[in-house]
C-alpha cells in the first residue's frame, strides 16, 4: 500500500474533485430525497460520493469504502477509507455556506488521515497521524482557554434523536460562556482544531460525519472522547470535542457532575 502522505494527496485530490460539484450545483435546482421525516438526501450528495468513490478505488483498490450513503459502502479488511460526500446537506439545500466534503482512513481501530473540504468557502484542512494539523497548507492548533465558563462551544442539532439532548445542553448554556448550533460536524470540528471555539457536543453522531475530524483535531492538540472518556470508535455516538484544556468540565456535564 502507499504510504499515508500518497493517499493524503488522493484524498485531497477526491475532496477538491468532488467539491467542484458542490460549487456547481449551489444554489441550483436538483433532486431531493427525503430519507425520514427529519433528513433528507440530494442528488450532489450522490454525485459527490460516487466521484470520491472513483478516484479512491483508483488509488488504493484494496481499500474498502464506508459511505454516508450506504449504496457504496464496500468494506475490506483492516484499511477502510470513511467518507461524507456533503456534511451539512440541510444547509447546501438550504444554500447556507457552512456545508463540507469529509475523507478519512481507518486501519483498524486507529484514524490514520483526515481530510475535509469547505469548497464554498475554499479551505482545506488535512491532516496525516503524527504530522500535524493543517488549513489551506498552515499549521493550525487549538485555543489556549482553558475555563468553560470562557468556552464558546457548539451543540448538537439532532434534539430529536436523545431525550437528554434538551436536558444538557441547559446545563451547557448554565456553565459555558456561549454557544452555537451551526449544524456541521465537519466545520465545528475544524473551528476547534483552528482555535475559533473550544467545543463541540453531539448526543447521537455517526463515524462518517467525525472519521476526518478526529485526525485533524487530534493532530492539532485537541481531544475527541464518548460522554464516558474514552477514545472515539466507529460506534460512538455520543461524542464530546473540545481543545482538551476544558474536556473535563464538558464530561461532567454529561456525567451528572456538579462543578
Amino acid at each position: 500500500m502507499k504510504d499515508d502522505n500518497q493517499a493524503l494527496d488522493i484524498a485531497i485530490n477526491a475532496a477538491k474533485t468532488a467539491g467542484e460539484i458542490l460549487k456547481a450545483n449551489f444554489k441550483k435546482d436538483y433532486r431531493i430525497i427525503r430519507k425520514s421525516p427529519k433528513e433528507m438526501v440530494s442528488e450532489v450528495d450522490m454525485k459527490s460520493q460516487e466521484v470520491i468513490c472513483a478516484i479512491l478505488g483508483r488509488g488504493f483498490p484494496s481499500c474498502g469504502i464506508i459511505t454516508e450513503e450506504k449504496r457504496f459502502s464496500n468494506v475490506k479488511g483492516d484499511k477502510n477509507w470513511i467518507i461524507d460526500p456533503i456534511d451539512g446537506t440541510h444547509n447546501y439545500i438550504a444554500g447556507l455556506p457552512f456545508s463540507g466534503i469529509s475523507i478519512a482512513l481507518m486501519e483498524g481501530d486507529r484514524f490514520d488521515l483526515g481530510v475535509i473540504y469547505f469548497p464554498m468557502e475554499n479551505e482545506l484542512y488535512y491532516a496525516v497521524r503524527g504530522q500535524g494539523a493543517f488549513c489551506n497548507g498552515e499549521p493550525i492548533s487549538v485555543s489556549d482557554n482553558g475555563v468553560l465558563s470562557k468556552a464558546i462551544v457548539n451543540y448538537d442539532n439532532q434534539f430529536h434523536l436523545s431525550e437528554n439532548s434538551f436536558k444538557y445542553y441547559k446545563t451547557l448554556t448554565e456553565r459555558a460562556f456561549t454557544t452555537r448550533i451551526l449544524g456541521v460536524a465537519t466545520r465545528d470540528l475544524c473551528f476547534i482544531a483552528s482555535g475559533k471555539i473550544d467545543g463541540r457536543v453531539w448526543n447521537a453522531t455517526k463515524i462518517c460525519d467525525i472519521a476526518a475530524g478526529i485526525v485533524i483535531l487530534t493532530e492539532a492538540g485537541g481531544e475527541l472522547t464518548d460522554f464516558s472518556g474514552h477514545p472515539c470508535g466507529m460506534n460512538s455516538k455520543q461524542v464530546v470535542a473540545s481543545n482538551s484544556k476544558i474536556h473535563g468540565e464538558l464530561l461532567a456535564i454529561f456525567k451528572g457532575e456538579k462543578l
